[in-house]
């Protein structure tokens, strides 16, 4: 019985075997082999709707369906909500203003390929006829394809100024002489800056770079003869800066000193001939220097000699040295047209300042550092240098979170641009030292606003104040025609580079008013302008509907044909103003002569201050902003 069995069991285990295999060769009762799993699909993107975001990708080769995950927070993983589909494309329902984040694996009988490309969308009511996504402004990096600015931030804290600067996918120096930087100039009151010293530490932990990036922190004594100051891309002509401090450019932190100049309007590339310079046994510009380690360094001007001189000392680093620029100041007609120390006239120095900035010298790479700075001296018109700001917020310094605008111009307060929770998010504030009036200014400028004639954008603004019932806005703005206004003297005179004549036009939330406004002016100089526009410009009245707390969807459309502009909040129906004449929008007419100077368009935020009868006087604003459409 035993015998007859066993061959029978046997024949049975084998047949069970042959089938789990496959018949010994392939996965599939046929004999064919499995496929392979896919690879991840690419090209991911997603468009916001009302109440959803249409997500789309390229086909993945052999995927038979895909899976969909989505996340309210980035990154996405597989542990993400799951949402199975046999096409390219998916609609998934979300909340209107709160992002999606989106990711696609393919799908066979394989097995799942590896998550796509990561992308990003923000539900909203919004319109999207006649325009384009431009960017959803929801990602976790702002892409320096599509603007100007970098991501910033500036404050005072635990009693130093706090500056970082952070782009990415940037734009090579070589193009048009870009950086992207946060800039803060010393307040110099009409006097010369002739010595600037500070003392300066960079944090490994918030330093970043990739590929061709340069990241740098520091000093700068800037000189340009008055008739060439005028405005990117070409603000550059007859340029000297004067750097001392730290930089990294891949191979470490290191201090540096250096004094170039620019012989093209952009200065897509600097120079030091015509300068002299004299520098330590085996220095050449720069030294081995260390992450978080305190650097005072020191740049100064001898308005005697005309002899720029510098020093870096801290960790192993101790050298000092000079440069002098005569040579090249006598053989640029501009600066021999100011005399034979043109570094020492008011028409020659232009600013000094504290400075975090990241450049590319390739394109495409990322870069981001933060730098303190403290116990900053200054020197003005060749007297000896003093203590200036210390950041205590005590005795007129800066402090304890906020830079005096009587010590620093420019950005004075505390200002960011982040992008956080999905969204761009924006903040200003500022306190008046003084009586005075006074304004803070930001932005995101668009890469390239010529080829722009319709900017749509939703914005939130979650908190605003104002003590002085003055005016925070929040909003678009763009130059849009030239008026042919002659100006004045050099370089206020209509120019390329030059904003003289330029008409500009805005839509903005004035959360101190109240309501939603546009507004038209003409630059008379390069820094100054007028308002054209009258008053009666409300679209959405005071008291309408709130300013702070809800959505506000805002769209300034420049038609160049009819040469009329038109702006619309909230899907309701158009304002149409034709700046060219005196009309019930129009106090001031702005006849056209010809495309703008300078064809800035941007996102920004603004406070002003009017006089007041006493010091203290505070504002703020905060906002978020997505969707960013436009049209040619």
């Amino acid at each position: 019985m035993g015998r007859c069995n066993t061959p029978v069991i046997v024949l049975i285990l084998c047949s069970l075997l042959l089938t789990s295999c496959g018949g010994g060769g392939g996965g599939s009762p046929g004999g064919s082999p499995a496929p392979a799993v896919p690879p991840a699909p690419t090209g991911a993107s997603a468009t916001p709707a009302n109440g959803n975001v249409a997500v789309s990708w390229a086909p993945a080769s052999g995927a038979t369906s895909y899976n969909v995950y989505s996340s309210s927070a980035s990154p996405v993983t597989k542990a993400a909500a799951k949402t199975g589909v046999a096409t390219t494309s998916a609609t998934l329902a979300a909340a209107n203003g709160n992002p999606i984040y989106v990711a696609v694996a393919g799908v066979n009988a394989g097995g799942e390929s590896a998550l796509s490309n990561e992308t990003c969308a923000v539900p909203t009511t919004a319109s999207k006829v006649g325009v384009a996504l431009y960017d959803p402004l929801c990602s976790t990096t702002l892409d320096g394809s599509k603007w100007l600015s970098p991501l910033f931030d500036q404050r005072v804290a635990n009693g130093a100024m706090v500056l970082r600067t952070e782009a990415t996918g940037m734009e090579s120096n070589t193009s048009r002489g870009l950086f992207y930087s946060t800039f803060v100039p010393v307040n110099d009151n009409g006097q010369r800056v002739t010595t600037l010293q500070a003392n300066i530490t960079v944090p490994a932990a918030s330093a970043s770079r990739s590929g061709g990036a340069a990241t740098r922190a520091g000093i700068r004594l800037a000189y340009q003869p008055l008739v060439a100051r005028l405005n990117f891309p070409g603000s550059a002509r007859d340029f000297i800066s004067f750097q001392v401090g730290l930089r990294d450019e891949g191979t470490g932190l290191r201090a540096f000193r250096e004094v170039t100049h620019c012989d093209n309007p952009s200065c897509t590339s600097s120079s030091l001939s015509g300068i002299s310079f004299v520098d330590p046994a085996g220095f050449s510009g720069e030294a081995p220097a260390s992450y978080d380690t305190t650097y005072a360094v020191s740049a100064a001007l001898d308005e005697g000699t005309g002899v720029l001189s510098w020093s870096i000392t801290g960790g192993s680093v101790n050298v000092s040295g000079t440069a002098d620029p005569t040579a090249y100041l006598a053989g640029n007609t501009n600066w021999a047209a100011l005399g034979a120390n043109p570094l020492a006239t008011s028409s020659g120095f232009r600013d000094a300042a504290a400075r975090t900035l990241v450049l590319d010298h390739a394109a495409g790479s990322s870069g981001g550092i933060t730098a303190r700075f403290d116990d900053v001296k200054v020197g003005f018109n060749n007297a000896a240098p003093a203590l200036w700001d210390d950041f205590s917020g005590v005795g007129g310094n800066s402090g304890p979170i906020e830079l005096s605008s009587a010590k620093w111009t420019l950005h004075p307060g505390m200002a960011s641009m982040a992008l956080t929770a999905g969204s761009l998010v924006g903040h200003a504030q500022a306190t008046t030292p003084s009586t005075d009036s006074l304004s803070v200014f930001n932005a995101l400028a668009f890469s390239d606003p010529a080829s722009i004639n319709t900017v749509q954008a939703d914005f939130t603004v979650s908190a605003c104040s104002n003590s002085l019932a003055g005016t925070n806005r929040v909003g678009v703005a763009g130059a849009l025609y030239n008026d042919g206004t002659p100006g004045t003297t050099a370089p206020d005179i209509n120019q390329p580079n030059s904003r003289v004549g330029d008409i500009t036009a805005s839509l903005f939330i004035d959360c101190t008013a109240g309501d939603v406004r546009l507004q038209i002016t003409r630059f008379d100089t390069n820094e100054t302008q007028t308002i054209l526009s009258n008053s009666a410009n409300a679209l959405v009245p005071k008291g309408a509907a709130s300013v702070v707390g809800n959505t506000h969807t805002l769209r300034m459309t420049w038609d160049p044909v009819a040469r009329l502009v038109s702006f619309q909040a909230d899907g309701q129906a158009p304002v149409v103003v034709d700046p060219k004449t005196v009309n019930a929008r129009m106090n001031t007419a702005a006849p056209f002569v010809k495309a703008p100077n300078v064809p800035g368009k941007n996102l920004s935020w603004f406070l002003f201050f009017p006089s007041s009868v006493s010091t203290g006087a505070t504002a703020s604003v905060d906002f978020k902003a997505n969707n960013v459409f436009t049209a040619p």
